[in-house]
C-alpha cells in the first residue's frame, strides 16, 4: 500500500464532557506525491475533531496529525469500549492505510429526584395524601436506586409503590408514595410535618440525591375555628341589631412619596364602617374588607383621592406622590478589547476578550453583529482571512461607543525542510564543520551568519566558526511564505597540547 498510518496509543480514555488526544502517524510510500484525507469510523463523527483532515504527502513524507475525541456529557454517551478505525485514504488513487484503536468511555452518575406536591394534607376524610416521586437518570450508566421516606418527627407512615428501581442511562420513572399520619384526632389544630425522600445508588452508595415535602394534619374541626365561627355568629347577630356607624377613613398613605420615572409606589389604608373604596385617578373600587393597598407607577407628580363611601355618607383624604426623571445612565466605557492570539493560523480560532463598563449590551462584528451579554469572558471564532473585529457597547439609554482590532490569519508555508544538520556539532577553535540541508517546494533559500543564497533542494558547505554560533536556514515558497529551521555549532577553546606522561 502507498499510504500507511500508525497510531500513537493502542487506548484511549475519555470522560463524557472531556476530550482526550489521538496522535495518528501518516506515511507515503509511494513513489508520487498524493493527496490524503484523514477520517475516523466506529464513532459519531460529532464526537471527533481533525484539525487538519486533509493534507499533501510527498514521497517518503511522514506527517503526525491529532485527533481530537469529545464526546458530549449526556446519556447518549454511553459508557463502555468503542472499537475506532482510523483511515488515511488517497484522494489521488483511492488506496487507503487503516489503524485501529479502542475508544473507553469512562462512566459517570447523576441522579435526580423531585416530589409533587410540595404540600399536601391528610384528615379523617383522607387519611392518605399521594405523592409522586420522579427520578431521573442523567448519567451514561445503569442504575439501580434505592429509595427511603422517613419524617424526623417519626409521625408519619410511609407506603411505597417501589422501594427499588432500575433506570437506564437518561431514564425518567415515577414512583408512587403515601404518607399517612399516625394519629388524626377530630377536632385539632392544624399540624404541619416535614419528611425526606432520598433516592441512593445501589451501584454506588456515595451517590444519592433527596427531595423534601410537606404533610398538613387536619382535624374535622380544629378548636380555633370553632371559636371563630362563633365570635363571628356573634358579630353577625350584634351587626344585625345595632345601627351601622359612620364611615372612617384611618388612614391613606403613600410609600415612598418621591419616586423616580418607573418606579413603584404602594398606596395603603385603613377604613372603617365603609362598604366601598374609590380611589381616583382611574383605580376604580374595591372591598375595603379585602384590599388595603394597591401598587401603582405614576408617570408624572400625582394627586390620589381616597373617597371611602357607605349607606349613610362618605369621606375623602389625598396623597400627593412626587415623580422625578430618571438621571441619565453613565456613558458606555470599552476599557479593552483585544484577540488572543493576535496572530493565527488558518483554520485556528481566536479568543475574543473585552473589559467594559457601563453596558447593557455587546455587539460584536463579525459574525453578523452578534448581541453578547456584558458579563461574558470572551467570544472564540474562527476567521478564514485576516478580520477587522468592531466592538460596540450600547448602555441603556441606547448610547454606543465601540473599538476595533484587527486578528491577522496567516498561511503555513508549503516549502518544508526536511533536514538541516551540522557534522561534527561540536569542534574545538579553528576547526571546520559542514552544514548540510535538504528542501522540499522551495523556491529559494539562503542561510544566515553572511553565507546568503544556497541551493533550494539540497546541499553542504562547510564553516570555521569561531565561537559556538546558531545557523538559520530560511526557506521560501511559491508564495513568498517563510520556513526555518536552526542548527547550532558548539566552538571549545584550542586546548595545550598533550605531555608525554599525560595519560
Amino acid at each position: 500500500m502507498a499510504i500507511r498510518i500508525r497510531l500513537g496509543q493502542d487506548e484511549v480514555q475519555v470522560e463524557p464532557g472531556g476530550s482526550a488526544q489521538l496522535v495518528a502517524t501518516i506515511r507515503n510510500e509511494g513513489e508520487t506525491t498524493d493527496q490524503v484525507a484523514l477520517e475516523v469510523e466506529g464513532v459519531d463523527a460529532e464526537w471527533c475533531a481533525i484539525p487538519i483532515p486533509s493534507f499533501t504527502l510527498a514521497p517518503g513524507e511522514e506527517v503526525q496529525e491529532r485527533i481530537l475525541i469529545r464526546p458530549p456529557r449526556s446519556a447518549e454517551s454511553r459508557a463502555g469500549v468503542y472499537p475506532l478505525l482510523v483511515r488515511a485514504r488517497s484522494l489521488e488513487n483511492g488506496g487507503s492505510g487503516v489503524a485501529q484503536a479502542n475508544l473507553v468511555i469512562r462512566p459517570y452518575s447523576m441522579l435526580t429526584l423531585e416530589i409533587s406536591p410540595r404540600r399536601n394534607f391528610a384528615s379523617p376524610l383522607r387519611k392518605r395524601a399521594p405523592y409522586e416521586l420522579t427520578l431521573a437518570n442523567y448519567g451514561n450508566t445503569e442504575q439501580t436506586v434505592q429509595l427511603h421516606v422517613s419524617d424526623p418527627e417519626d409521625e408519619l407512615v410511609f407506603e411505597l409503590e417501589r422501594e427499588r428501581v432500575l433506570l437506564a442511562p437518561g431514564e425518567t420513572q415515577q414512583v408512587l408514595v403515601h404518607a399517612q399520619p399516625r394519629r388524626l384526632p377530630i377536632l385539632a389544630n392544624p399540624a404541619l410535618y416535614s419528611f425526606t425522600a432520598t433516592a441512593r445508588s445501589m451501584e454506588d452508595p456515595l451517590r444519592s440525591t433527596s427531595a423534601q415535602a410537606q404533610l398538613e394534619r387536619r382535624g374535622l374541626v380544629s378548636p380555633l375555628m370553632l371559636g371563630f365561627l362563633v365570635v363571628l355568629a356573634l358579630l353577625i347577630a350584634l351587626w344585625r341589631y345595632t345601627r351601622p356607624l359612620p364611615v372612617e377613613i384611618e388612614s391613606f398613605e403613600a410609600q415612598p412619596t418621591q419616586i423616580t420615572v418607573g418606579e413603584t409606589v404602594e398606596l395603603r389604608w385603613s377604613v372603617r364602617h365603609a362598604d366601598e373604596v374609590r380611589i381616583e385617578p382611574a383605580l376604580g373600587s374595591f372591598d375595603p374588607n379585602r384590599v388595603r393597598s394597591v401598587q401603582v407607577q405614576p408617570q408624572t407628580t400625582t394627586t390620589y383621592r381616597l373617597i371611602a363611601r357607605n349607606r349613610y355618607g362618605e369621606q375623602m383624604r389625598e396623597v400627593v406622590v412626587i415623580v422625578q426623571d430618571a438621571p441619565e445612565p453613565p456613558a458606555p466605557e470599552i476599557v479593552r478589547f483585544y484577540a488572543e492570539p493576535p496572530q493565527i493560523k488558518r483554520g485556528e480560532s481566536v479568543l475574543l476578550r473585552w473589559e467594559v463598563r457601563n453596558a447593557t449590551e455587546l455587539i460584536l462584528t463579525p459574525p453578523g453583529g452578534q448581541k453578547l451579554d456584558p458579563a461574558m469572558p470572551g467570544f472564540e471564532h474562527r476567521p478564514s482571512r485576516t478580520t477587522e473585529y468592531e466592538l460596540i457597547a450600547r448602555n441603556a439609554a441606547g448610547k454606543t461607543v465601540s473599538k476595533k482590532i484587527t486578528v491577522e490569519v496567516i498561511d503555513p508555508s508549503l516549502a518544508q525542510v526536511l533536514s538541516f544538520t551540522a557534522q561534527p556539532e561540536r569542534i574545538r577553535a579553528g576547526e571546520s564543520a559542514t552544514l548540510r540541508w535538504q528542501l522540499l517546494n522551495a523556491v529559494r533559500a539562503e542561510i544566515d551568519q553572511r553565507i546568503g543564497r544556497i541551493n533550494p533542494d539540497e546541499g553542504e558547505l562547510t564553516v570555521q566558526p569561531a565561537t559556538t554560533t546558531t545557523y538559520t536556514l530560511t526557506a521560501y515558497d511559491s508564495e513568498g511564505r517563510a520556513v526555518q529551521a536552526k542548527v547550532t555549532i558548539q566552538v571549545e577553546p584550542a586546548g595545550e597540547p598533550s605531555s608525554p606522561d599525560s595519560p
